[in-house]
């Protein structure tokens, strides 16, 4: 009763009637300005099916719905409703929010939510149909709202469902009820009879009776979409998300029915019609029947089934090493360097990890090297169809190496390494040959039709179907490489082998000897500690910033300073390199005008110049008569080294012969010719495979080698942050070194003193700054125990909290304040800024050369310090 009279006094329901009395040119503007924006709809949601448009198409459908908005309004005359303003409102922010906030590892349970929300407003548009309905109205008018609260009421319960699966708050097995079927069949068919009910006029003459039976269709239809949605696995539920869709888009339509609304009628009938289609391209590609999918049957467990027979990998030999010889990396690596064709099949745990931009690099490094590689997308890798689409090219893998799976499973055979990444069921072998479970007679990608096999999946478990794979049977180390853990951390690995191993094979060559260019730039980059890059027009017509961006990457890495140096006429316009360089995220802070960088030459080791000529042309200077004399210029003479990667020798636009380029400067000036790209992927390769040489035996080792050696040998290490560390904001540098000692099997801990720092809990602040877990974060009390049996206690920029003289010192400020004991490590790495006391006041032992063995003291900047220490742990 009280709900018949809320909902009855709602002020805008009589407008869905004031169409009626629109005059004839209004009717004729909107039916064809709704007749546009259907075909607009089309026409975007043909341009997502490619993906080169799909962009263009997702805005033309964003606007098309925008204008349905307005063309709506404006027929039914309700813009002076304050309530649908506020209502939008309130929608606009929402989305803005869901925009900002969702990632794209989410984007599958996002669009099931959104369905779910479409299902939502179709039901509340059949409801208010209802309530508003005059004792004339029409049965079709009362059936189609009756059917929109019902289609509506379990599009929205199966999608929240669906996407309560996908995020993981509901379990991903199918979840079967006690005698499931009939509550299937008596929640559909209850539902059903109240729609019938809600045609007959005495029952909508009677308010109370009429509120009920709505009640009671949107809870019965609800019911019947959590039933029917709860028994579908995780594994099918990209398919129920696509059938959803399809269901979202038919309330839509059947609302746009009740209330006389052609427009909605028509984008509805699109959307549903669309869904199915997706619906039924997806069951095909599953070998799946969409009845069975609903029924649960495919995602309850069926017997187990033998596994099938290991086909015999006789004919497929190994170049290099025996794999028996080599770990499951070295395998990789191997693998990788005598490919001539790689085929990546990326999955949900390449998405998981967010492994993307790891894959982009290692598609780029074997690129350089000559290698073709291509990726094979099957239809339901991820959680909805172009799920990996979407995550490749985010990063910029271009689309023509995207292949679908019935383009590309024939070249598998002719393929030297398929490289699995976090995909399981789709390249799961067990699917021809295990009858009787799930995925059997689904088409799969035939990755072990390849010469090798690369899997980087986290474990050997099943898949959302449950079903072994056969793939990581023991014996086959000859063909398959598990990489268990981690996407990114194994993928990093994988990389780290392949280089290694173009090392082995540089230091192997009988021409060693022999320094062509581009080792030449390698050695003096691999020496180098300040760099300075010098873009040019050339670099932007290679397209090469990409590539700029890695190399400045893996320069940073090693410890290496990197700026830029920006012409102000580089280019085509003023800023021209900035933008380019802004477009692959090179920050805004290295980049330096003339005026400001030009000092910073003489003390800089390596400029490296990237297609420009005339403004570091040193004839500006001498060349009188010329074009360019007397033009400013970047002073990339006073560096010690210079590398010139230009397309040729030839003069620049001033058509003035470049002096850099002339002979017998060959110790000092190393010409890289040709396309930029090419010569700065020569030169990248050459940085990773050129070592500094060591000192001699005999010579007493520096202390960064020190503790580089320390580190290597260590498997416990705890670092100590200080104030220092956050004077020279050096956590970033921290974690980096905390990652590259994990993936090298070391434990790592942090100690925390109370007082470290400027307040309590300074120290944790600024590492979970930067993402270094909470539990790695241990209080002193919890930690103090574990120093004797440590075997590196690295110090940054701390001083009282670990000073000795805390236990002896009677009489100072520090006497018997509780300390971290670190001096009870077997080393101890200190990096602080020089030797003089804390803030007590108090000297410190540990600086004292007599005072023990086993202490390396770094001196200086913490920053400088730390990419010290990492260089050297990295030579060890």
């Amino acid at each position: 009763m009280i709900l018949s009279a809320i909902l009855s006094k709602i002020s805008f329901l009589p407008a869905l009637l004031v169409a009626e009395q629109a005059s004839t040119a209004e009717n004729i503007v909107y039916y064809v300005a709704a007749g546009i924006l259907t075909v607009a709809v089309l026409v975007g949601i043909s341009m997502m099916s490619r993906v080169e448009t799909s962009v263009a198409g997702n805005a033309m459908g964003a606007v098309s719905m925008l204008l349905a908005i307005v063309l709506t309004l404006w027929y039914f005359g309700i813009f002076s409703f304050i309530e649908l303003w506020a209502a939008m409102l309130v929608g606009l922010l929402i989305g803005i929010l869901i925009a900002v906030k969702v990632k794209m590892i989410q984007m599958p349970q996002m669009v099931g939510l959104l369905n779910g929300f479409g299902g939502g407003a179709s039901m509340l548009a059949g409801i208010l149909t209802l309530i508003a309905a005059k004792p004339g109205e029409t049965v079709f008018s009362l059936a189609t709202a009756g059917l929109a609260i019902f289609v509506g009421s379990l599009t929205l319960t199966g999608s929240l469902v669906a996407a309560g699966k996908l995020h993981h708050l509901l379990p991903q097995r199918p979840i079967v009820l006690k005698k499931h079927p009939v509550w299937t069949a008596l929640t559909l068919i209850l539902s059903l009879v109240t729609v019938i009910l809600l045609v007959f006029p005495a029952i909508l003459a009677a308010p109370v009776l009429k509120a009920v039976l709505i009640i009671l269709c949107a809870l019965l239809s609800g019911a019947f979409g959590v039933i029917f949605a709860i028994r579908v696995g995780g594994a099918d539920m990209p398919i129920t998300i696509s059938l959803l869709n399809s269901l979202s888009g038919v309330a839509g339509s059947i609302a746009g029915m009740a209330i006389a609304d052609p427009l909605l009628v028509a984008v509805g009938g699109v959307v549903g019609a669309s869904g199915l289609l997706l619906t039924q391209i997806m069951c095909r590609a599953m070998n799946r029947k969409l009845f069975d999918i609903l029924l649960g049957k495919t995602s309850a467990a069926g017997k187990p089934a033998g596994r099938p027979k290991v086909p015999d990998p006789a004919g497929k030999e190994t170049k290099g090493l025996p794999a028996a010889a080599m770990s499951p990396g070295e395998s990789c690596g191997c693998w990788l360097r005598d490919a001539e064709r790689v085929i990546i099949v990326p999955g949900y745990g390449m998405a998981l990890s967010q492994a993307q931009s790891t894959v982009k690099q290692l598609m780029t490094e074997l690129e350089a090297a000559g290698k073709e590689v291509k990726f094979a997308i099957h239809p339901v890798a991820g959680r909805m169809p172009g799920h990996m689409n979407v995550l490749l090219a985010e990063v910029d893998i271009p689309y023509d190496k995207l292949y679908e799976m019935q383009d590309i499973n024939d070249e598998f055979k002719d393929t030297d390494v398929a490289i699995v990444i976090g995909a399981n069921d789709v390249i799961n072998p067990a699917a021809n040959t295990a009858e009787g479970t799930p995925i059997y007679g689904m088409p799969i990608l035939d990755v072990e039709d390849a010469k090798k096999v690369i899997m980087c999946n986290f474990d050997k478990l099943p898949g959302y179907a449950g079903v072994d794979n056969p793939l990581y049977d023991e014996g086959r180390e000859d063909h398959i490489a598990l990489m268990l853990g981690d996407a990114k951390e194994t993928l990093d690995a994988i990389m780290k082998s392949y280089r290694e191993g173009g090392l082995e094979r540089e230091e192997e060559d009988p021409d060693k000897g022999i320094l062509t260019p581009e080792l030449q730039c390698g050695f003096w980059l691999r020496e180098a500690e300040k760099i300075i890059i010098v873009p040019g027009y050339g670099m932007a017509l290679s397209q090469a910033q990409s590539t700029v961006k890695q190399l400045m990457t893996e320069l940073e890495q090693e410890g290496k300073q990197v700026e830029f140096a920006i012409h102000p006429v580089a280019g085509r316009m003023p800023g021209h390199m900035n933008v380019l360089l802004a477009e692959v995220d090179i920050p805004y802070d290295k980049l330096r005008e003339m005026d400001e960088i030009n000092p910073a030459f003489k003390e800089t080791d390596v400029a490296l110049i990237i297609g420009a000529n005339d403004v570091v042309n040193p004839a500006a200077n001498t060349a009188e008569g010329t074009p360019i004399y007397g033009m400013p210029i970047l002073d990339v003479e006073d560096a010690r080294h210079v590398i010139i990667c230009n397309f040729d020798k030839l003069p620049g636009y001033a058509g003035v012969d470049n002096p850099l380029y002339d002979e017998g400067r060959e110790d000092h000036v190393a010409l890289m010719l040709g396309d930029a790209k090419d010569t700065l992927n020569a030169i990248i390769q050459a940085f990773r495979v050129c070592q500094v040489p060591k000192a001699p035996a005999g010579e007493e080792s520096a202390p960064e080698e020190l503790g580089g050696k320390w580190l290597n040998e260590a498997r416990s290490v705890i670092i100590v942050p200080g104030y220092g560390m956050a004077l020279s904001q050096a956590q970033s540098l921290v974690k980096q070194l905390m990652t590259e000692l994990e993936q090298e099997g070391k434990e790592v801990k942090f100690a925390i003193h109370p007082v470290a720092g400027r307040m309590p809990g300074h120290m944790n602040v600024l590492l979970a700054e930067v993402d270094v877990p909470y539990d790695k974060l241990h209080e002193m009390q919890d930690v103090n125990e574990e120093f004797a049996k440590t075997d590196v206690a690295l110090i940054i920029g701390a001083n009282d909290v670990v000073n000795p003289a805390a236990n002896t010192a009677e009489g100072t400020p520090i006497y018997g304040m509780p300390i971290l004991n670190v001096e009870e490590a077997k080393h101890i790495i200190i990096c602080n800024f020089d030797k003089l006391p804390g803030y007590a006041g108090v000297d410190n032992p540990l600086y004292d050369e007599s005072y023990r063995s086993g202490i390396a003291l770094l001196l200086g900047d913490a920053k400088e310090t730390l990419n010290a220490l990492i260089r050297a742990y990295r030579k060890c």
